[in-house]
């Protein structure tokens, strides 16, 4: 004894099976196999992942080309399945081509799609009964173009690294042979796709969709069947979403009990698979636009690694199948497949999409179209940013660690100025009980600050280095903890400051205060000596330091912090006000504080050396030439400091005034 069949619209459940054999069905397809009447070239319907639908029993009508049925003239049939047939016809009374789908008369799809009055889904413009056969007639824009699982193949006869916006127009363009109407506003779409590499290409055809399944949402529509079948590409490449033959509006004054639904096997959400499910209670309500999302997370996957994220298969019976394939949807997506990586902020994108939890996917749509549109934006940013040199590409690929070092390299270079500012015009003038007890000040000093510094820059990366790790292996972040990292790694460089200040002013004042006090008194000209050379020392680590992490906080770190980069450069322009006037400010303290310290060497003169003549021009020679140095590596770095502030901001940093 076989069920009843089901009729869309109707309160009854689910069969116990949806299949005769242990295996999932391989199609129980939705009214038209994933074909709206968009097809042109090969004209056959293109087999689907798995599809549900409940049954219904008739067939669909069959017309002939050149028939004419009420106010049509039949051109070609453009897709079939199991419940309609769509066909290009032209429609007589306003001489134009249309997409007309005949299916029996049941359902109230033309009322559901009234109201999506969208430039990215297919409009439905009438509908006709003809009640000698009991058919129904919908009358739709004709798109002339191709689907997405089309284009997806197509892709797949080429190289991963041959994909591009370019190669989807050809694409297209190979699959058409219908001429297409000029349209001179779709052109800026199609030079769009021309120019774009294949992940821009792809993020701007997912944010047009999603803005669609957004104004559906909208009017409480559902599609629930979202599937790379079901978006059609015009000859321009302009994005339609079709299909709704299985949209579900959930008021409950259009419904009073629950709807049947339908979908595809592949492109499900897992508490979609658990509705579907005979052995589970999961209402259909459950089902809602947080599913749709998962399902065009499921597309973009697709389209931009030619292949499902996840298997679609299963053994035993059919509620056992979709329980295992639930199952499997719930351990999260797995890593990209090695023949085709994905960026790094899409794999973000793509895994809240593809979360397990509902409530841990976009909020809407239009939400996800705002984060898409933001990370076209972003790599619109990306190229703009300078490439920079081998360092660059070192601290790119191990931040932190090539970071660290440079950090420490200023700090190094002025120990070295320290030291040799001391061992030539103070230690020497200095008595041997002075000078013992100096060396065991500078073991002290240095055993206490440096271990210090270090514990105070961990205790500060760290955060920052957890939340990089946790981006580049794909977890997800919240905004809210991405942005107060982002503010961080800006201050960073500040912090810089004050560490460097802690660990070098002091010992100007420590050091000659120690000798007094342990070794008997020193002159007051010693005191000065310390604290002149400490100072300039301790600038020229500050400035050197403060350059590095600034490098590292803006060139690096700042443009991949970003979860929902919508109006980056917005943002961008407001937490990044203060860098130019700090750019300029280090720009200049790079070359005059070494300078400064020759100066006052030159002033002071050879005389009060310890070490005589030698010693005063090695000393001033190193001096003049770091500041030299100095000063090219700080016109060198701002230089690509304020080409990534363009890039980040849109606008130039002011020029310091020389």
């Amino acid at each position: 004894m076989t069920d009843p069949p089901l009729e869309p619209g109707t309160a009854a459940e689910l069969p116990p099976t949806l299949g005769s054999t242990p295996d999932l069905p391989p199609t129980l397809d939705s009214e038209t196999a994933g074909d709206s009447g968009s097809q042109c070239g090969d004209e056959s319907s293109f087999p689907t992942a798995p599809s549900f639908r409940a049954p219904v029993p008739s067939g669909p009508p069959t017309l002939e080309p050149g028939e004419r049925f009420l106010d049509f003239e039949i051109v070609v049939v453009l897709g079939s399945g199991a419940f309609a047939v769509v066909y290009l016809a032209r429609q007589l009374s306003l001489d134009r081509h249309v997409a007309l789908k005949v299916s029996a008369n049941r359902g109230s799809e033309a009322r559901t799609l009234a109201s999506l009055e969208h430039e990215h889904i297919v409009r439905v413009f009438s509908e006709e009964v003809d009640p000698a056969h009991n058919w129904r007639l919908l009358c739709m824009q004709y798109i002339n173009g191709i689907t997405l699982e089309q284009v997806i193949r197509c892709l797949d006869q080429r190289e991963p690294a041959q994909w591009s916006g370019r190669a989807i127009l050809e694409a297209i363009d190979a699959s058409c042979t219908r001429p297409a109407l000029f349209d001179p506003a779709a052109l800026r779409d199609r030079d769009l796709l021309w120019n774009a590499d294949f992940e821009e290409a792809v993020g701007w055809i997912g944010t047009r969709v999603a803005e669609a399944l957004a104004h559906a949402h909208s009017q409480r529509v559902l599609h629930r069947d979202i599937k790379p079948a079901n978006i059609l590409l015009n000859r321009y490449g302009r994005p339609f979403l079709a299909d709704f033959n299985i949209a579900f509006d959930p008021r409950p004054a259009r419904h009073g009990a629950r709807a049947m639904f339908g979908g595809t096997l592949g492109y499900m959400s897992p508490e979609h698979l658990d509705a579907f499910n005979p052995d589970e209670r999961t209402l259909p309500e459950a089902v809602d636009e947080r599913s749709d999302l998962y399902s065009l997370g499921v597309v973009f996957w697709e389209t931009l690694t030619g292949r499902l994220p996840f298997p679609v298969v299963g053994k035993g019976s059919v509620g056992d199948s979709l329980r295992t394939l639930a199952e499997m949807r719930r351990k999260g997506p797995p890593p990209a497949p090695p023949r085709r990586a994905l960026p790094e902020g899409m794999t973000r994108i793509l895994r809240r999409c593809l979360h397990p939890n509902p409530t841990r996917r976009y909020a809407s749509a239009a939400e996800l179209a705002r984060v898409l549109e933001g990370w076209r934006e972003q790599r619109r940013i990306d190229r703009d940013l300078p490439a920079g040199g081998f360092l660059t590409r070192c601290l790119l690929r191990s931040p932190f660690l090539v970071g660290l070092c440079l950090l420490l390299l200023p700090h190094i270079l002025g120990s070295m100025v320290n030291i040799s500012y001391n061992q030539l015009r103070i230690v020497g003038q200095l008595t041997p009980a002075q000078q013992a007890t100096f060396q065991q000040l500078v073991l002290g000093y240095n055993l206490v600050v440096y271990p210090l510094a270090m514990v105070l820059i961990v205790r500060l990366v760290r955060p920052v280095r957890r939340l990089w790790q946790r981006l580049q292996a794909g977890e997800l972040a919240t905004e809210e903890e991405v942005t107060a990292m982002r503010r961080r790694v800006l201050r960073l460089p500040l912090w810089t400051v004050a560490l460097s200040c802690i660990g070098w002013l002091p010992g100007g004042v420590l050091f000659p205060l120690g000798l007094d006090l342990l070794a008997g008194p020193i002159e007051p000209a010693v005191f000065g000596r310390f604290l002149t050379s400490f100072t300039i020392s301790g600038l020229i680590a500050l400035t050197y330091s403060v350059f590095a992490v600034q490098f590292l906080a803006l060139r690096v770190l700042y443009p991949r912090l970003w979860v929902d980069a919508q109006g980056l450069r917005r943002r961008a322009r407001d937490e990044l006000r203060s860098v130019p006037r700090r750019l300029a400010v280090l720009q200049l303290l790079a070359g005059l504080i070494p300078l400064t310290g020759a100066i006052l060497m030159i002033a002071v003169g050879p005389e009060d050396f310890a070490s005589g003549y030698q010693g005063f021009r090695l000393l001033l020679t190193a001096l003049i030439g770091l500041g030299m140095l100095g000063f090219w590596t700080a016109v060198a770095v701002s230089g690509l400091l304020q080409q990534t502030f363009a890039a980040l901001t849109g606008q130039q940093a002011a020029t310091p005034a020389t």
